[in-house]
């Protein structure tokens, strides 16, 4: 598998992420939308041809404006984490924060991060690894937006 296709396959995880936890739904009937803010991934061992992986997904943070997304692709024969991404995806014409409660308030399940179609059941703590991570965005945009 290429690099290009890990990130293809993070587009279609997400989608069946939101459409599990009637995220997306919620910010639709909101009037907001969701974009892509940004990406990484850490790429720990090749996914040969013809090879069957997972991906779980799962919400690692929010704020009043983004939500934090972990993904990880797994091989099952093995459960080794093949490759690791954290996505901010920015949520537009809504507040995360009040639309998280209101989905936490409703839940009844305890999460389970490897289901794949869970939200987390109170709002977690940023991870360092995403906190650093956000911090050398910030940089970077603060940098383009100063002409450097």
């Amino acid at each position: 598998m290429n690099n290009a296709r890990y990130i293809r396959e993070l587009d279609f995880a997400r989608v069946d992420f939101y459409q599990r936890t009637r995220l997306y739904q919620r910010i639709l009937k909101k009037g907001g939308g969701v974009v892509q803010g940004a990406c990484t991934i850490r790429y720990r061992r090749f996914i040969p041809t013809f090879t069957v992986y997972n991906i779980t997904s799962r919400v690692v943070y929010w704020d009043a404006s983004s939500i934090y997304m972990e993904h990880r692709f797994i091989t099952p024969k093995d459960g080794f984490v093949r490759a690791i991404a954290v996505c901010k995806q920015r949520v537009l014409g809504v507040n995360v924060e009040e639309l998280m409660g209101e989905l936490l308030g409703e839940q009844t399940t305890k999460a389970d991060p490897e289901a794949g179609g869970q939200l987390p059941t109170a709002k977690p703590e940023m991870p360092l690894e995403v906190l650093r991570w956000d911090e050398s965005n910030q940089i970077s945009s603060a940098n383009l937006r100063n002409g450097c």
